[in-house]
């Protein structure tokens, strides 16, 4: 059983962000909450997601992401990150991605909720904070953070634990998934194995079979 809690709870409508010299409707700038908020199945009261293919709905419902990493990326950079840099509704201290396993349902307040997947890399934390290494180290180092999907609505604030409830056999951590994902010295045979891990979702699943395939047309002996 692990405990974290949470540091800071945000929510926001959509802004901008500039990219490639674009501007583009993004909501990753989210403002820290003044107190309780209501917990439905996609997501906090008066939160907002510009981008519905990729953020947000049942199954990324709330983003997390762990206050250590913040002191990491101040260490590897020489500078603080703008926040939040990854658009995280949850800050949160006790945890990071080593030993937080998707599936994992975890009591939030007087909500129940379940890791889903991790935070897939994308162009905005980089736009956001101006920093154009982060999305590459992100890959790099597998420091993401994590979705949350909802399986009991309820009201969350800042402070409050979450505390696991249950853990299915064979779950594999954020970081595992994410160095089998985008790892250079990985195995066939693991990546198949860790498309059967309980929890995963279907695109995560696809992406370990199509990446083992591509490793066994390489490396026949893999």
């Amino acid at each position: 059983m692990y405990i974290f809690s949470v540091s800071e709870l945000r929510h926001g409508g959509v802004g901008s962000i500039v990219h490639a010299g674009e501007r583009e409707p993004s909501a990753i700038d989210k403002a820290r909450a003044s107190g309780p908020l209501t917990l439905g199945n996609e997501g906090l009261q008066g939160d907002t997601v510009a981008d519905r293919r990729n953020h947000g709905g049942p199954d990324k419902a709330l983003c997390v992401y762990p206050a250590s990493r913040y002191d990491a990326w101040q260490e590897r950079y020489g500078r603080d990150l703008r926040r939040p840099a990854f658009g995280e509704n949850l800050l949160v201290a006790g945890i990071d991605e080593q030993g937080t396993c998707v599936g994992d349902v975890i009591g939030l307040g007087t909500a129940v909720v379940q890791v889903s997947q991790p935070r897939v890399p994308c162009h905005k934390p980089a736009a956001f904070t101006g920093e154009e290494r982060l999305t590459s180290d992100l890959i790099a180092t597998g420091w993401t953070g994590w979705y949350l999907r909802v399986l009991q609505t309820g009201v969350i604030e800042e402070g409050d634990q979450g505390v696991l409830q249950q853990r299915e056999d064979g779950a594999l951590d954020v970081l595992r998934l994410n160095e089998l994902r985008y790892g250079v010295s990985v195995e066939a045979a693991d990546l198949l194995a860790a498309a059967d891990a309980p929890g995963l979702m279907e695109a995560w699943r696809e992406v370990f079979r199509e990446r083992a395939s591509r490793l066994r047309r390489a490396r026949p002996e893999a």
